[in-house]
Order: C-alpha cells, then structure tokens, then sequence
C-alpha cells in the first residue's frame, strides 16, 4: 500500500472550497450590481441640472425657454442619451413645455433609465425650471430627489 505523506489537498476539500466561494460569490453579485445601479443615478441628476443651467442660459438671450435640445448644443431635438464617463449610456433626458405650471412660460426636464439601469427601483427624475424635483421610485412619482 502506498501511504499519503499529507501534502496537498483532496478531492473532496477542493470541492467544498469552490462550493463555499460559489455561495458567496451569489451573494456579492447582486449586491455589488444594485450598488453600481445607484450609484449611476447621478449621472442622471447632473445632466438635468446641467441641462437646466443651459434652459437658463436660453431663456437669458432669447426670453423663452426652448424644447429643441438642439438649440442648447445637445445632438437630438428630444431624447437625448447621457454618457457616463466610460462612454455608456444608462440615462437619457429630454424637456417639455407642460401645462399648468403656473408661469408663462417654463419647462420640465425629465430622464428616464436605459439598460441595465431600468432594473434599478429609481427610474427617473424630472426638474421643473421652479426648482421642483421629483424621482420616480417604483412606478410612483415622490417629491425630491
């Protein structure tokens, strides 16, 4: 008979190590995912914030807001993507001229999630150009972001 001097590991040890590092690896990856999700929703506050500096800018020089995003430098006269700092796009904005909003003339710029981020519970925002915000969390509308 030949007899094991105990260097090394055995079949059995290698596979309850894979299964333990399987179980927690199941675990990690949603979490880290949902995280990355919320992290990239400002990306989609920033662009409505920027996009709104650029409505005010509009308004200054013409004195009337505009819903062609193309007057304000953007490449679509609507929905317009937002690109992260990688290059990916999760959001993408546009603005509206809405009724009853009390003034004259005002907009609404809203985003809407894209890709993997339309799994994430925040769907959306929308800033009104009376500094209103509101996000989109489960299908409901609430007030702030």
């Amino acid at each position: 008979m030949n007899k094991s001097d105990g260097k090394g590991f055995t079949l059995i040890e290698l596979l309850i190590a894979m299964t333990i590092v399987a179980i927690i690896s199941a675990i990690a990856y949603p979490s880290y995912h949902n995280s990355i999700r919320v992290s990239r929703r400002v990306e989609a506050q920033q662009a409505l914030m920027e996009a709104a500096q650029k409505l005010e800018n509009y308004y200054a020089k013409n004195a009337n807001y505009t819903t062609n995003l193309r007057q304000l430098g953007y490449p679509e006269r609507a929905w317009n993507n937002v690109r992260s700092g990688s290059g990916a796009v999760h959001y993408r904005i546009r603005v509206n001229n809405p009724e009853g909003c009390g003034l004259v003339n005002c907009f609404v710029l809203e985003s809407q999630s894209l890709g993997d981020q339309k799994n994430d519970a925040v769907s959306g925002y929308k800033l009104w150009s009376t500094g209103r915000k509101q996000v989109r969390v489960n299908a409901q509308d609430k007030e702030g972001w």
